[in-house]
């Protein structure tokens, strides 16, 4: 083993480039990534391969060697949100509704969360909150890492756990979600703070040690009326759940710590299969962040066969598991082990520069000053709910006889790569006529595409039919399009503005800078009046007393 201990940015920057680079590894080989390769093989390297995806309408589609799945997406976006400082808020309001247009693989649970922050209200307090108090999925695990980081400079583990639970709640509501991701974050922070060589078995004596802090219940006075809701669940108790959850994770972390002590006659398949990686609730959080800890623990010193032994575990939650046992090694080791032949992940660049906004003192400012060096090297930049992006390629695949698919390649200032898509169809009526009873996908509706002359499809281009619908209310790609809606205007003269100051709607406590950006938003889309009240926290009146004097 390295007895050089990296220094915490090193060990931040490993963590999150290994986060990535377990991802990519194990995410041909996961259950759901439709691989058209029916017997992947254990290599050393990243592969190319061929996946069969299903949106917007089936096609193959080629995964560059080296990609990442949505593990890393939603770890940037995570981070990307931490960055613009009301992280919450910007995770539920821009990121993960903007991520729709460009995720890759995600889950069933965030997806769903996604779609509703999308419809301007998180699901826990919405009517649909079975399914949402039943995902236990490591969906929240896979994306807190960015919180360990921003953390590094000002150790506070109760502080870290309570980001934590804030971030996981937004897309999961069982324990086993809550738990593996405050179960995990623990494990990271450890190893970011430990200045000393890692001894075997160490982690996971820190983490058992550690229950009171990442197994605390969630505080009344923070969590109350989520708690209240929760309590309200038909199916299970959540208090009750949550302890039964904590024991379980604690008696499994003593079986690892008893099976690591049989040095090298240790089967990891036994072992992970023990921690129920390769049985019905092998994509839960706990059960992540357990085989995480185990792997790190087996093979601290060895991170390369570390990772490569979720990645090709076959049956198991390949990448989530690779990916947060990367995190975990990438903290311990830092970066000088990482093979070069890895260092081609997706986005090296961004992951790095992403780390270090995270570990500055004036995140804002530092990413402003990334931000203009960008702009100032290219004029092509489009504005997007996350920030502007450059489109960078676009290609067509086939679907089928009736269409194609627009695969669009984007990079953000921050140099994170982003693939967009959309249907074309050839014929809209044929298509009507000849598949009956089929679901008919929509006629084109704007995306990112749009944004590229090469790729936007006219709407008069479009043959009329029954099916045309009107954008959803919140749509996020719809911030993109203000430029196509330059001939609204918003008019005020002299008796408008007496009007307005006189109306006491206009004489509770608003600024004027929250009263342009409610003007900003109505001029770029239609969004109703209800959810522009729910975004900018005021009455609905006073949005339609403002969409009064909008004009086209």
């Amino acid at each position: 083993m390295c007895t050089v201990i990296p220094t915490q940015i090193e060990k931040c920057k490993g963590a999150m480039l290994s986060t990535a680079i377990g991802d990519a590894l194990g995410w041909p080989n996961e259950p759901r990534s439709k691989n058209r390769a029916k017997n992947p093989k254990v290599v050393d390297y990243f592969v190319e391969w061929t996946r069969s995806s299903k949106s917007p309408r089936w096609h193959d589609e080629k995964i560059l060697s080296g990609e990442y799945s949505d593990d890393t997406q939603l770890t940037l976006s995570v981070a990307r949100s931490i960055i613009t400082g009301d992280w919450e808020k910007f995770l539920a309001e821009k990121e993960l509704p903007f991520w729709l247009n460009y995720e890759r693989g995600g889950g069933s649970a965030i997806l769903k969360a996604a779609k509703s922050c999308k419809d301007g209200f998180l699901l826990w307090q919405s009517n649909y909150t079975r399914d949402y108090f039943n995902a236990g999925g490591n969906g929240a695990t896979m994306r807190i890492l960015p919180h360990v980081i921003a953390a590094a400079k000002t150790p506070n583990i109760t502080k870290v756990m309570m980001d934590v639970v804030k971030d996981t709640l937004i897309t999961h509501g069982h324990p086993r979600a809550f738990l593996g991701a405050t179960c995990y974050a623990y494990a990271l922070d450890y190893l970011l703070r430990k200045e000393t060589v890692l001894e075997y078995g160490e982690l996971v004596t820190a983490v058992i040690n550690g229950q009171n802090d990442w197994g605390a219940n969630l505080n009344p006075d923070v969590f109350g009326k989520w708690l209240s809701i929760a309590q309200q669940h038909r199916e299970y108790d959540f208090y009750t759940e949550w302890e039964n959850t904590r024991a379980r994770m604690v008696s499994q972390l003593e079986f690892i710590r008893v099976s690591l002590k049989k040095g090298l006659i240790l089967d990891d398949t036994k072992v992970l299969t023990d921690l129920e990686c390769f049985g019905k609730a092998n994509g839960a959080g706990d059960v992540a962040a357990l085989a995480a800890i185990y792997l790190t623990s087996r093979y601290a010193n060895n991170p390369s066969l570390g990772i490569k032994v979720p990645a090709f575990s076959f049956g198991a939650d390949t990448d989530t598991i690779a990916s947060i046992t990367g995190g975990l090694l990438g903290m311990l080791s830092g970066t000088n082990w990482i093979p070069t032949e890895w260092k081609a992940v997706q986005d090296y660049d961004c992951l790095i520069q992403m780390t270090e906004l995270l570990l500055t003192d004036n995140k804002k400012e530092a990413t402003k000053e990334e931000v203009a060096e960008a702009k100032a090297q290219d004029n092509r930049w489009r504005t997007t709910p996350i920030g502007k992006m450059r489109l960078v390629d676009s290609k067509s695949v086939p679907n089928g006889k009736y269409g194609i698919v627009i695969i669009e390649k984007w990079q953000t200032m921050l140099g994170q790569t982003l693939y967009t898509k959309d249907f074309k169809p050839n014929d809209t009526r044929k298509q009507q006529t000849s598949q009956p009873g089929v679901e008919m996908k929509q006629p084109h509706q704007p995306t990112l595409y749009d944004l590229a002359d090469q790729s936007k499809l006219k709407a008069e281009q479009q043959p009329a039919t029954q099916y045309q619908t009107k954008i959803p209310a919140q749509e996020p790609v719809q911030e993109m399009l203000a430029s196509q809606n330059a001939k609204r205007q918003f008019v005020l003269d002299s008796n408008a503005i007496a009007a307005l100051l006189s109306n006491p709607q206009f004489k509770k406590n608003i600024t004027v800078g929250k009263v342009m950006n409610i003007i900003q938003a109505i001029l770029d889309g239609d969004k109703a009046s209800d959810i522009l009240a729910k975004r900018f926290e005021v009455e609905k009146a006073m949005i339609d007393l403002i969409k009064g004097f909008v004009k086209k």
